[in-house]
């Protein structure tokens, strides 16, 4: 059920993707509850538009700023459609979130911007259930100090969405978290400028990351915690804080095709995370292209490690993973470094 479910959210996304076309100034349907930020429209206020409108209905949103009170609770299944990204944005400073999800969906918009403004602590959207995001903007979710997670966009429970063709930018923790059993397919998206991690996936968090940037992050490009197993393929981690993937704690899943750049470590594996990392590239980053520490294992095969200032694979502590077929070459200190008695 939860594959049917998930095939249902790619195809809706893709539907969307055709009829909308990739231009920012995305082409409006021509049929639904139209609302715009003047208060004209069939609905003078969009809080009021999306509580009465009908399961399934298509509120459309013409260019401007939506201005919300109090954040938005929603739980029956309907399709919101902006003007673009760049021209039309829901924005709140309410505490808690601009948008929260709950229900079966499914529940999708596209090109829209939401942003959490002012000091109040809150994530910019957060979904359970069926949900799939193309072409919108989460910024500016704020965590208060005795805090350790929020995010522009945070997919809970058992939540088979999609977000495609995004951008998470300028949130205080992580741009997207993947927390509960969600498995959402994340592709396209781009994860930059969070003070923490672009993507994190915690406790039983997995699905699928692809072709996704996340730069200039804080601390990670991509952190996998807790017993998370996510699929990463071909995603570009550069200029991050600390590392471009990391795995902690009981963390495993696949790494695959993979470009770490520019940051403290490529890809890093700790605590007892076991990943299987394969055709990564990992270049340029200034200790290490792949680091084990902790009792970390798992499998590192065919990988690149090359032109890093300190290793290209560096093995301490009681780290033990298995290392096959990797082309490491022209580091600035040892091109494999094991230290495993």
């Amino acid at each position: 059920m939860k594959r049917v479910h998930l095939l249902l959210m790619c195809l809706l996304v893709g539907v969307m993707l055709s009829a909308c076309g990739p231009s920012q100034e995305a082409a409006l349907p021509q049929e639904g509850i139209r609302v715009e930020a003047d208060g004209s429209g069939d609905y003078s206020t969009l809080e009021k538009a999306l509580e009465e409108a009908p399961e399934g209905a298509i509120i459309i949103l013409g260019p401007g700023t939506y201005h919300l009170e109090r954040g938005l609770d929603l739980s029956k299944p309907l399709r919101l459609v902006g003007a673009g990204m760049d021209r039309t944005e829901i924005v709140s400073e309410a505490e808690g979130y601009v948008l929260r999800f709950s229900g079966d969906g499914p529940f999708a918009v596209a090109d829209v911007t939401f942003r959490h403004e002012g000091g109040m602590a809150a994530d910019v959207v957060v979904v359970q259930g069926g949900v799939a995001f193309a072409r919108c903007r989460f910024t500016g979710a704020v965590r208060a100090e005795t805090e350790e997670v929020r995010a522009g966009l945070r997919f809970q429970g058992s939540t088979a969405g999609v977000m495609q063709d995004c951008v998470a930018e300028g949130n205080d923790s992580f741009g997207v978290v993947v927390e509960g059993q969600a498995q959402p397919v994340l592709e396209g998206n781009l994860c930059r400028e969070n003070t923490r991690s672009g993507i994190l996936y915690s406790d039983s968090g997995a699905g699928v990351a692809r072709q996704n940037e996340c730069t200039d992050n804080g601390y990670h490009g991509i952190s996998v915690n807790d017993q998370a197993e996510p699929t990463l393929e071909e995603n570009v981690c550069a200029d991050n804080g600390q590392t471009g993937i990391v795995y902690f704690e009981s963390t495993g899943g696949v790494a695959r095709g993979n470009e770490c750049t520019g940051n403290g470590v490529g890809i890093g594996v700790g605590e007892q995370a076991a990943p299987t990392l394969e055709e990564n590239v990992c270049t340029g980053n200034g200790q290490a292209g792949i680091g084990y520490l902790g009792s970390g294992g798992g499998v590192a095969r065919r990988n690149e490690c090359s032109g890093n200032g300190g290793y290209g694979i560096y093995v301490a502590e009681t780290a033990d993973p298995d290392l096959a077929d990797n082309d490491c070459h022209d580091n600035g200190k040892e091109d494999i470094q094991d230290l495993r008695p």
